[in-house]
């Protein structure tokens, strides 16, 4: 499964730095995943909260790709540490992209959908994105 990232942001908080971490760390990823010939696209965006950021997941048949697209708003991110946005995002993303393995619309056997769910998970937990467990 081929992985990209994009980011879109203001000027609070380290999001563009973080999703340039995501797409250096997906070599693994993509190789635990390249049975599954689609692709996934992941953005994160942050913005002022009075632009009512709202995150989405959708599977794009025509494209083959699971796009997800994670938006924080800047005030949430503004007195955290790097390492403590990285625990705030991980977790959202890891929600979306397993809502995202369950689209109907996505043609991935049940062991595909599982498979990308797992393998995107240990991506995150490797960068320290998610919190520990215990």
């Amino acid at each position: 499964m081929e992985f990209d990232t994009t980011s879109d942001t203001g000027w609070i908080g380290d999001v563009r730095e973080l999703a340039h971490e995501l797409s250096d760390s997906s070599a693994a990823f993509a190789r635990a995943t390249e049975a599954v010939s689609d692709a996934l696209f992941v953005a994160l965006r942050s913005m002022p909260r009075e632009l009512s950021p709202r995150s989405f997941v959708r599977y794009e048949r025509r494209d083959a790709v699971l796009i997800v697209d994670l938006r924080v708003a800047e005030e949430d991110l503004v007195d955290l540490t790097t390492d403590e946005q990285r625990r705030l995002l991980g977790p959202q993303l890891l929600e979306l992209v397993s809502r995202g393995t369950n689209s109907r619309t996505a043609t991935w056997s049940q062991q595909e959908r599982s498979l990308i769910r797992d393998e995107f998970e240990r991506m995150l937990s490797r960068l320290n994105w998610l919190p520990a467990e215990g």
